[in-house]
């Protein structure tokens, strides 16, 4: 039990995704068995908090570590005491499907979200950066090197993936064939014959 509130203590201080690792070197662990202790322990903990309705957060796994987050059911009740209008937070569907190509393509760059987005992307890439869901990941090798983009932290944990192999596949969209080879060839995936 004292590893689980030695645990929990480090979630609320750091007040972002905290990674196994990080936490195995904070509480001072060793041995081969340190980091299955911890994954066991976060088990225990996600299991107490495991968003039954009893509790108004849960343990979840999220940007690559795990974070204490309020659950979904309490947004009105927290809204409220911060003075938030219900759609403070949300994307416009420009944002969203320019995040969207950033997420899938990444690293991007702006004239590349424009090809995919047929329109420009300037200020909406501008808005994701200021809410910290991109950010640049460097340059291109192309001439001219343009800055290429890629999603954040932040974005895993708002969209709560765990990492970025948890976006669902392209395929899973419902898109019909002729918008799917479209969006190929559109993203780069798909030769077009000549």
């Amino acid at each position: 039990m004292t590893l689980e509130r030695d645990i929990e203590a480090l979630l609320f201080a750091y007040g972002s995704p905290l990674g196994v690792e990080a936490m195995v070197g904070a509480l001072g662990l060793t041995g081969d068995d340190a980091r299955l202790e911890v994954e066991a322990a976060l088990a225990a903990i996600a299991g107490e908090y495991c968003g039954d309705g009893r509790h108004g957060f849960e343990l979840v796994r999220l940007a690559g570590g795990w974070a204490f987050r309020t659950d979904a059911r309490c947004h009105s009740v927290v809204s409220r005491l911060f003075e938030m209008p219900e759609d403070a937070g949300k994307l416009s569907p420009a944002a969203l499907e320019c995040l969207a190509v950033v997420a899938y393509l990444q690293p991007v760059s702006r004239p590349q979200i424009a090809e995919v987005r047929g329109v420009n992307s300037d200020s909406t890439v501008h808005t994701l950066l200021e809410r910290e869901l991109i950010t640049e990941v460097g340059r291109s090798s192309a001439a001219g090197g343009a800055l290429l983009y890629g999603t954040t932290r932040r974005f895993e944990a708002m969209f709560g993936l765990a990492g970025l192999d948890e976006l669902p596949p392209l395929e899973a969209f419902a898109l019909t064939d002729e918008q799917k080879d479209d969006l190929r060839r559109r993203l780069g995936l798909l030769t077009v014959p000549e």
